[in-house]
């Protein structure tokens, strides 16, 4: 976890296949019609089911919240709920107790990206944009890029889409005294997707901007380059993977009310650590092009093209495999007890 440690892993990457059946998690919207239709993706002639990286973020970042506070990690109480200006009053209640009217890099920025980090996880592992504007007792821009990226899920062949018309009652009356009711068509897919995600564990805890201000022998009012202890950084970041592991046991999305998924059980994936620099990972869907038109398809070697290059140095990289949701858990509390050595 410290940067300056070569025998910690800075970086964790996750490649998977997942099943999904008889759902409705992603939709553009009606477009005007009575149709709710599906988020996809074309490709050539052909079109395939996509459910957005953001949805997928924003159910993991729930259920790191949930863990936070149940573990006595610091949260901002906004941030308990996921505002979307995340840290914003933070901050500005941080500037005026210390009587800044306006954000300047060198001055402020190391001391206000410390303040944030300390005083919330989500925050620290979340990444903000923080823009404080006229009409605001304090101007400037603060951000923070997340510790944690995912792509979105793609099904691994073409859109399986099917509709179904139902009738939403509502509370008016028509002339004859009758509750009025207006249909609506609502989609049902199922597919296998595949999906990627990564987390930058060397990122947790760290100060984007300390750099600007480092401690030194001749600068005692300097910042160290990370703003956590390492027993901190490391139970953020297993409180992280622990959260990814819920959601992947049992994924939340939009559009969940009375389309609530089935699964199949079919969960499988490849696991990556780096020592230094990001962690690679192979997706479970390629693009080809067949009978010269571009498709995607499973793409059923991503397994073996990642352990071609852990072999490549073994000291550096390490890769865990998983073929069912069991496994799934042993080998995270595994990485977590073993590899992480979580507190």
């Amino acid at each position: 976890m410290n940067g300056k440690n070569q025998n910690m892993w800075r970086s964790l990457a996750m490649s998977f296949r997942i099943e999904l059946a008889f759902h409705a998690a992603n939709n553009e919207g009606t477009g005007g019609t009575n149709v709710m239709e599906p988020r996809r993706i074309t490709v050539g002639d052909k079109e395939y089911d996509g459910i957005s990286g953001e949805i997928i973020r924003r159910h993991i970042l729930e259920n790191f919240v949930k863990l936070c506070q149940q573990n006595n990690v610091p949260l901002h109480n906004r941030c308990k709920g996921l505002v979307p200006d995340r840290g914003r009053q933070d901050l500005i209640n941080w500037a005026q107790s210390q009587n800044i009217s306006r954000l300047e890099p060198e001055n402020h920025y190391p001391n206000a990206t410390e303040h944030l980090i300390k005083n919330c996880a989500l925050c620290d592992v979340g990444g903000y944009l923080i823009a404080l504007e006229r009409g605001d007792p304090v101007q400037g821009v603060l951000k923070r890029d997340s510790c944690f990226e995912i792509g979105w899920l793609i099904s691994e062949h073409p859109a399986i889409v099917d509709y179904t018309q139902h009738s939403a009652y509502t509370t008016q009356i028509d002339e004859e005294g009758k509750l009025q009711h207006n249909l609506f068509v609502q989609n049902m897919r199922v597919g296998v997707y595949g999906g990627v995600l990564r987390i930058d564990l060397d990122r947790i805890g760290r100060n984007d901007w300390w750099w600007l201000n480092p401690k030194s022998d001749s600068n005692s009012n300097g910042f160290e380059e990370y703003a956590l202890k390492s027993q901190d950084r490391l139970k953020r970041a297993c409180l992280l993977l622990e959260a990814i592991k819920e959601w992947l046991l049992s994924p939340t999305f939009a559009k969940q009310t009375g389309w609530l998924h089935h699964q199949s059980g079919l969960l499988e994936g490849s696991i990556v650590l780096s020592k230094d620099g990001a962690a690679p990972f192979v997706s479970p869907i390629k693009f080809e092009i067949e009978d010269c038109k571009p498709i995607i398809k499973r793409n059923k070697d991503y397994k073996e093209i990642l352990q071609k290059i852990v072999s490549q140095d073994t000291n550096h990289y390490k890769q865990y495999n998983f073929d069912s949701p069991k496994e799934l858990i042993e080998i995270i509390d595994k990485i977590k007890k073993e590899e992480l050595r979580c507190p």
